[in-house]
């Protein structure tokens, strides 16, 4: 724990040197016993391992996956919750006001916060090629991670900030998009088109592929060889490459083995402190997030107290969450995900998904890339080929994580292409619940009306608008 702590003294150094908030010189003249010199840090090989270590804690940053880009802002926009209009501040996000300084607020924070970590993963990078003092594996290790997660970074910005639908609109191929910053220093990087950013990451990922491990030991909560897999598998989703797609979703299952399906016995539990809520064997990438009941408990709690009822409750309808799971013909009456992930606390469901329990096993646990999104890649890849023969194996992939789930009624192989395609999207909003992925999956495929909201879905709800100040002093062209 004292190492951790440390670390996160040095995330103030990080955070402050990359924004420029503070005078280097002023700064780096003070030394107090907390606080490590920015030309210390890099001495050792340890300095190297807490900064790699910095920039997963930046990354859970509430503006970030802590909160915005997980179940926050991300959910609110992806029409994932009940809101009430009148006290929840989530509501003018659900509305798409993106005019709004509240809404914008969180707009730009979300950018702000991951151009911060990519600035670290630069600064990591730079000092890595000129340091002796790291071992070859090390080296290497740190080097595939640092590439991987200035990829797997830009990504979600240019899914944020950029367009979807892009198989059928290849002309927004040569739009400006986001800058992607592979620098560390005061120069502003240009916007790039959204071609190129596509090819900066996937030249990045190449690149991390070659440095990687492969062992089985891998940590799961850092950017590892299967997280590189399921974003090359995400990327090509996004550009509409579906036969890559799948090429990397069945790399994966062909390893399925090594993040095996979650233990019904973790999840049946009635000791709460035991029971693994997000599923976490699963995991191909997630994080940890500090002391994450601290961020959570404002949003998955129904009452301040006893008497007051929590203004910025998230929940399901108890009607919602029965519809979602499909009570009505018995299909989900034993889905793990409806009996064990819901509180049904009367005509209100509250999450359980990231609820942090005390002292549990699982605590702080944060999924950024599991298992059964891999399979649902795969299913939708294989529905799309127009074969009877992929159609079914689709099927397949969707039965297999359905029965992992304690669904019992499987889908038939005689579904047509628009059925299938209807199961995907019915599973997909089952399983990514409070995980940051939703309104991807609907901006990808350029869906007009997303359940939940009248609002007709079109490039200026999908589309985020750049921070004012990137326009104004940054010299980035709006769109």
């Amino acid at each position: 724990m004292s190492a951790r702590i440390n670390t996160y003294c040095l995330i103030i150094w990080m955070s402050l040197l990359s924004f420029g908030t503070i005078s280097c010189s002023n700064w780096l003249d003070v030394e107090p016993k907390s606080e490590i010199k920015g030309d210390v840090l890099f001495e050792t090989e340890q300095g190297f391992e807490d900064a790699i270590t910095g920039v997963y804690i930046l990354m859970t940053d509430t503006r970030l996956y802590g909160k915005e880009m997980s179940y926050g802002f991300i959910e609110a926009v992806a029409q994932q919750y009940e809101i009430d209009p009148l006290t929840n501040n989530y509501f003018d996000c659900t509305q798409y006001r993106y005019d709004m300084d509240a809404v914008l607020t969180r707009i730009d924070g979300i950018w702000s916060a991951a151009y911060n970590a990519i600035a670290n993963v630069n600064n990591i990078l730079k000092n890595l090629e000129t340091s002796s003092c790291v071992t070859p594996p090390v080296y290497a290790r740190i080097k595939g991670e640092c590439l991987g997660l200035r990829a797997f970074l830009h990504f979600d910005l240019l899914r944020l900030f950029g367009w979807g639908d892009l198989k059928e609109r290849p002309e927004i191929l040569s739009r400006l998009s986001i800058p992607y910053v592979t620098d560390y220093n005061k120069e502003i990087t240009k916007q790039s088109t959204v071609k190129d950013v596509l090819a900066y990451i996937e030249a990045d990922l190449a690149e991390a592929d070659k440095f990687l491990p492969r062992e089985v030991a891998t940590s799961r909560l850092t950017f590892n060889y299967y997280a590189l897999l399921a974003t090359r598998a995400r990327v090509a989703m996004w550009q509409g490459n579906k036969d890559m797609a799948l090429k990397y979703a069945e790399e994966l299952i062909a390893m399925e083995q090594q993040f095996p399906w979650v233990d019904k016995n973790r999840l049946e539990t009635n000791d709460l402190q035991l029971r693994d809520f997000t599923f976490s064997s699963e995991y191909l990438f997630g994080l940890n997030v500090y002391q994450f009941s601290k961020i959570t408990e404002l949003s998955f709690e129904a009452k301040v107290d006893i008497t007051r009822t929590n203004p910025q409750f998230l929940f399901h309808a108890a009607q919602t969450g029965k519809d979602l799971f499909e009570l009505g013909d018995n299909t989900g009456a034993g889905d793990y995900r409806y009996l064990w992930l819901y509180d049904k606390l009367g005509t209100q469901y509250a999450f359980l998904k990231l609820k942090q329990v005390d002292k549990s096993t699982y605590a702080n646990r944060l999924p950024l890339i599991r298992k059964a999104e891999v399979y649902y890649m795969a299913a939708e890849c294989l529905n799309e080929t127009g074969s009877v023969t992929d159609r079914q194996k689709a099927i397949n992939y969707l039965n297999i994580v359905r029965e992992k789930r304690g669904i019992q009624r499987k889908l038939g192989n005689d579904l047509s292409q628009s059925v299938v395609q209807q199961e995907i999207l019915k599973e997909w909003r089952k399983e990514m619940l409070l995980e940051g992925q939703m309104f991807f999956y609907y901006k990808r495929r350029g869906v007009t009306n997303i359940q939940g909201s009248t609002v007709v879905m079109n490039d200026n709800t999908y589309v985020m608008p750049l921070p004012k100040t990137e326009v104004e002093f940054g010299g980035r062209e709006t769109y």
